[in-house]
């Protein structure tokens, strides 16, 4: 319903689908022919052409842009990537189903960059938005690790950054929304979280601004450097490159970065010294050592580690004990199995001077079975070196995983 501009009567006349019907005195009407009844229909504020209503605009109705919502379609040679247009830039990522590629309008954001010109993006006024860049964007993620978006387009007329769910199906991530967060995950790691606000899954982290431009292959070993450094326990670069060089992680490692959880979960009061023993095959000489108690119990109810190494070939053997007068009865679980799988026998054992390990039913069963026992100074774990280490080895890497996953002390 619209007013007659024309029309100096203070009644309104009203039109609905090419018809009119005008409410006004006989006598204004008398006299009136119906080609000047059809010159006071108003003006189209869409083709600004006399005579019709806006509603009733043909040019309107063959109008060819294509409306989702407040979503609009991006044409990329024969492809079409589904685009949000709204009329502020922030600085949030959308995560976005509908997507085809990653989208950024902020230059200043890329890594590297490459110019080019591959198609368009019509906005929600069919005005088109050109695609000038192509390139890569570092994002520190809500777990603090950088990981990087590649082939992200730059559109400078785009009003958000998108990042697409479909790009990153097709490179084998996975994604689940459950409770107001999406998760997207690559085996049980999760590398992406967005927030449900206001109906968009903004991503939770914030973009790297001002770094040295890298190239992709390089971001890509850092970040599966980084990867392998957490699923190894933390281990050293050092480690890592042997495991690399060995063939037994197929791919180069590259520079291991600051990492603030290894510096939480490794730091120590004192050195131990090396100590070299002479033997000359398996289970000759033995590190026998327990750790404990935990101050809080894990959630089988464990307390206790107690650790078999063999000094030959440093195979290692774990046990987690809930009270400490176990330890005895899984010293001959283990003394079985290795005299069942090797058909050999424990010469020698280095323990400390630990009860649990000195006490008359543990010495009688060694003197009965052969075995000379060594046993350190009390109070000095230094001499206990192999085992301590190893202790220490388990420690640091549980405390790592713990402090990256932000787990309780149970775990």
């Amino acid at each position: 319903m619209e007013h007659d501009s024309g029309c100096n009567d203070p009644v309104a006349g009203l039109f609905a689908r090419g018809q009119t019907r005008d409410v006004a005195s006989s006598s204004h009407i008398k006299g009136k022919s119906r080609s000047k009844s059809r010159n006071r229909r108003g003006k189209c504020h869409y083709c600004k052409r006399e005579g019709h209503w806006k509603i009733e605009c043909l040019k309107l109705k063959e109008k060819k842009e294509v409306d989702i919502g407040n979503a609009t379609i991006v044409v990329e040679g024969d492809d079409l990537v589904l685009s949000v247009a709204t009329t502020l830039v922030g600085d949030a990522w959308i995560i976005d189903s509908g997507c085809s590629y990653h989208m950024c309008p902020n230059r200043d954001w890329f890594t590297t960059y490459q110019p080019i010109k591959c198609g368009v993006v019509l906005m929600g006024s069919n005005m088109s938005c050109k695609v000038v860049g192509i390139g890569s964007i570092r994002i520190n993620m809500h777990d603090g690790v950088v990981r990087t978006l590649t082939n992200v387009r730059h559109i400078p007329d785009l009003k958000k950054n998108l990042i697409s769910l479909g790009t990153l199906d097709s490179q084998r991530y996975k994604y689940c929304a459950e409770g107001g967060v999406l998760r997207v995950s690559k085996g049980s790691l999760i590398v992406i979280k967005g927030k449900l606000v206001n109906g968009l899954y903004l991503l939770q982290g914030s973009t790297i601004v001002g770094v040295v431009a890298v190239s992709s292959s390089l971001d890509h070993e850092l970040d599966t450097t980084h990867l392998w450094h957490m699923r190894l326990g933390h281990m050293s670069e050092v480690g890592m490159t042997i495991l690399s060089k060995c063939g037994l992680l197929g791919y180069k490692v590259g520079k291991l970065d600051f990492c603030e959880h290894c510096v939480y979960g490794k730091q120590t009061r004192v050195k131990f010294s090396i100590v070299i023993h002479r033997t000359k095959g398996t289970v000759d000489y033995i590190h026998f050592d327990l750790w404990g108690p935990a101050p809080v119990p894990s959630k089988g109810g464990a307390r206790y580690i107690l650790t078999f190494i063999d000094d030959f070939s440093r195979k290692v053997w774990v046990y987690f004990l809930k009270n400490k007068n176990d330890v005895f009865s899984n010293f001959k679980k283990w003394k079985a199995l290795i005299k069942n799988q090797t058909s050999k026998k424990i010469k020698r054992l280095q323990t400390d001077n630990g009860l649990e390990f000195c006490e008359g039913q543990s010495n009688e069963f060694c003197e009965n079975e052969g075995i000379v026992r060594h046993c350190t100074v009390r109070k000095t774990p230094q001499q206990n070196g192999v085992a301590e280490h190893m202790n220490r080895s388990l420690l640091e890497r549980a405390r790592c995983m713990i402090s990256t996953a932000n787990l309780s002390k149970d775990f």
